[in-house]
Formats: C-alpha cells, structure tokens, sequence
C-alpha cells in the first residue's frame, strides 16, 4: 500500500469513528470513487496531508436537516467547501427539483459563511494540474499557504493582517484593516465554541 492509501484509509477510519446514524452512512457510501480521485489526484499532491479537511461533512440546513460537503476544509477564519460534479449527476439527469435544492443548498451555505467551490469529475480526470493550480490560488489567497503543520510564530490575527496587507497591494489606512478583521474575529469565537 502506497503513501497516500494507508493516510486516506487512516483518514477514514478516523472520522468514521467520530460518526453515527445518516452521517456515518453517507462518509461510507457517500465518499466514493469520485471524492477519492479528488483526494488523490488534487489535494493530496499539493498539500501531503488530510489536515482540517473533512469528507461528507455535515451542516445542519434551514429546514431541519443537513447538507453533507464532499469535502468540508475547516480551518480559521474560513470554512470551505469543495464539491466534486459528476456530469451524470449534476447535469445531464437534473430535473426542476434537483436544480432548485442545489441551488437552495448553495445559497445557504453561502449565507453561512461557507466559500463553495464546485469542481468538474471530469475536469479532475481530463485537467488534473488546471484542478490543482484552482485548488493552490484559492488556498493561497485565502491562508497564503497550504501547511498547516508548519505552524508560523505570528498569531492568527497578525497572519490575517499580512494576509489582507498583501491583498490590498497599495497602502492602508487602520480603518481599512481593522474591518475585515472583525468578521475574522468573529469566526474564531464561532469556530472556537463548536
């Protein structure tokens, strides 16, 4: 066994653990052929690691239920969702209900702070270095890298600062910096208390 199938069968075993009832089912059943491909030949190539990163991952939804993430990265101050569209699935077989829960479902994650990325199966099979290099800027320009082992000695507050410094690419004031800082405040408490 290589490399990457003993740490995603670790990866597995670990979160399966902490699972029960719908949410145990769908990890089992629901990370499938497609979800591996995508942790195999995008993620695990450029980051070496399954570090805050969930697969099925489950957020209660407005209507008493839950929505499950393909993949769910949780990581301060951002939460991401990385969806794998299989054709089949997504497009070629939707109907008027369909189309209208996936939008539903996107809307509400997105109000919920979620940033949804929605990556092609195809894409993954055809286009696996354009996937990965989508994969890198979004990673980068969000936690300006992808190590999360490699802890830096700033705090999360004054990484977040750099991260926004860069961003602006010209000088700012105080007030402009201090804005945005505040919705990462903000989520560090929300993150912290779950």
């Amino acid at each position: 066994m290589d490399m990457f199938e003993n740490r995603h069968a670790f990866w597995m075993a670990d979160q399966a653990k902490g699972r029960a009832g719908e949410s145990r089912r769908r990890l089992l059943e629901g990370h499938g052929e497609s979800e591996k491909l995508f942790a195999k030949n995008i993620w695990w190539p450029l980051s070496g690691n399954f570090d805050f990163l969930h697969a099925e991952f489950e957020v209660p939804s407005h209507r008493d239920g839950s929505f499950y993430l393909d993949f769910a990265y949780v990581r301060p101050p951002h939460l991401i969702d990385w969806e794998i569209d299989d054709f089949a699935t997504h497009g070629k077989h939707v109907n008027r209900r369909t189309f209208e829960y996936e939008r539903d479902r996107q809307n509400q994650l997105t109000l919920d702070g979620w940033k949804v990325f929605r990556i092609p199966l195809d894409m993954i099979r055809e286009h696996p270095r354009k996937c990965q290099q989508f994969v890198w800027q979004v990673m980068g320009k969000l936690y300006g890298d992808f190590k999360t082992s490699d802890r830096s000695e700033l705090s999360l507050l004054k990484r977040e600062i750099v991260r926004l410094a860069v961003g602006y690419k010209r000088s700012f004031t105080p007030e402009e910096i201090s804005l945005p800082l505040v919705s990462v405040c903000s989520m560090r408490a929300r993150c912290s208390m779950s």
